[in-house]
């Protein structure tokens, strides 16, 4: 995941952009690659299975 300029943290950012074709102006969407920090590696929490999980645990 990046994070923008703006401080945002989406997985992609895209722009609206007007393009004119044959004298038609259509709005289409377009990916922005600049001006992106990449977020790093963030720390999770342990992992704990539910306590409703169908499975018998046990150590061997």
């Amino acid at each position: 995941m990046f994070y923008d300029e703006d401080g945002d943290l989406p997985h992609e950012f895209y722009e609206e952009t007007i393009v004119t074709k044959n004298g038609q102006k259509r709005a289409k969407l377009r990916r922005v690659h600049k001006n992106l920090t990449l977020q790093g590696t963030v720390k999770l929490d342990t992992r704990c299975v539910h306590v409703d999980f169908p499975v018998i645990l046990y150590e061997v």
